[in-house]
């Protein structure tokens, strides 16, 4: 594992165990089945954006574990273009998921802990962290390369990560974090909370390593806050997106991003000019996708994947392991030229989200999603039940299977 601190700047080659800082929306129906047909009152621009989102996590793990790794004979065309996109997509993918993770739920949470039915929904997400936890130290026990990212090695390493996420699965870790959190806090004045949060946010990013997974949990709460407390801005800001609003947007992503070269040495103010990177990029990202999806090929790719983020998240590092477990000397192979370099992370992510989304395919088929996909549904009435036991709960509205 190498460890080092974060920079302004984007980075060049690292070790394969140093992990992208920031990673799927798995809010609401991100962890559970997907549904065949469109929730009721829920905007399409929101489906899409989370399933490009979670593709942006799938090529940016190819990025980094396969072609920027510090053993990986890259190319050098392919390291520079890559590099760069990788380096956007680290400003991207999760304060996008995140924030639109928190849209989703936004009025329930702020209705508070059991009004909002945040019982069912907290389990449900720790439930399915716990069962791929499992999963992950089943299959790290098989395949033993020492050498692989996100490992679960043992009984001691699975029970500490129980409650210290090591794995890309931090993020269903801290969905039920999140809601629990905010359900708790529904009383507390939105500025004060947001204001705390950014002041978590900054002094994880100066406190914490890279490599440290676990602190992806505080560090980018202010992101799923900003989609729970500002669902309003961000919804107008999907229906109101025009070309104009898309360039003015790409012009502060940019000046936040050069602005990172003047923070350059000064942890404190690299941690402020990356929430402002991330805050600038979340704005872009729903504009571009949003623009994007007028276009009725994009619309309905958009939405088959967002419909279906919970697979692609969860298997996309075990795709990605065997790859580099049992040809990873072919992988090397073809990103050492140039032609290889830069088609590869598009392919294997291509190849990668298509394999996810039909192990999905097969376990519906075989009525398998239970207990790998969703909770048994003898335990979800129970947790509803408990959480229909409250005061004036409002009636449901929003009938998914998610967080």
């Amino acid at each position: 594992m190498v460890r080092r601190r974060r920079t302004a700047a984007g980075r060049t080659r690292v070790a394969c165990r140093d992990p992208a800082r920031g990673v799927s929306a798995l809010a609401a129906r991100d962890v559970a089945p997907a549904r065949t047909a469109p929730t009721v009152g829920r905007l399409e621009w929101v489906d899409a954006v989370r399933g490009y989102s979670v593709v942006a996590v799938v090529l940016a793990h190819v990025v980094l574990w396969h072609l920027l790794a510090v053993d990986a004979p890259t190319a050098d065309a392919g390291e520079s273009v890559w590099g760069r996109v990788y380096g956007v997509l680290g400003s991207a993918r999760m304060p996008v998921l995140l924030a639109v993770s928190g849209l989703v739920v936004a009025r329930r949470v702020r209705l508070g802990w059991r009004p909002g039915g945040l019982t069912l929904r907290v389990a449900r997400n720790y439930y399915l962290y716990v069962v791929w936890l499992l999963l992950y130290a089943v299959f790290y026990a098989v395949v033993r390369d020492p050498s692989l990212p996100h490992r679960v090695d043992g009984v001691g390493d699975l029970l500490r990560q129980l409650v210290v996420p090591e794995t890309t699965l931090w993020y269903v870790f801290a969905l039920a974090v999140y809601i629990a959190v905010l359900g708790a806090l529904h009383r507390v004045p939105p500025w004060a909370v947001l204001s705390g949060l950014v002041a978590l946010c900054l002094a994880t990013h100066v406190l914490t390593s890279s490599d440290q997974m676990w602190a992806k949990v505080p560090e980018m709460f202010l992101f799923f806050a900003v989609g729970v407390y500002g669902a309003g801005p961000l919804r107008r800001l999907g229906e109101r997106a025009s070309w104009g609003a898309l360039l003015l947007a790409a012009g502060l992503a940019v000046a936040a991003t050069a602005s990172g070269r003047l923070a350059e040495g000064v942890e404190l103010a690299e941690a402020v000019v990356f929430v402002v990177r991330c805050l600038a990029f979340l704005v872009l990202a729903v504009l571009v996708v949003v623009l994007a999806v007028r276009w009725e090929p994009l619309r309905r790719l958009g939405l088959l994947l967002g419909r279906q983020t919970l697979p692609i998240y969860v298997l996309h590092p075990l795709w990605l392991a065997l790859l580099l477990a049992y040809a990873g000397g072919l992988a090397r192979d073809v990103t050492a030229t140039t032609v290889g370099s830069l088609l590869y992370p598009p392919a294997v992510t291509t190849l990668v989200v298509v394999l996810s989304l039909a192990v999905h395919a097969g376990a519906r088929r075989a009525h398998a999603l239970v207990p790998a996909f969703a909770m048994p549904r003898r335990w979800e009435e129970r947790l509803a039940a408990v959480d229909a036991r409250a005061p004036g709960r409002p009636a449901p509205v929003d009938s998914g299977r998610g967080a």
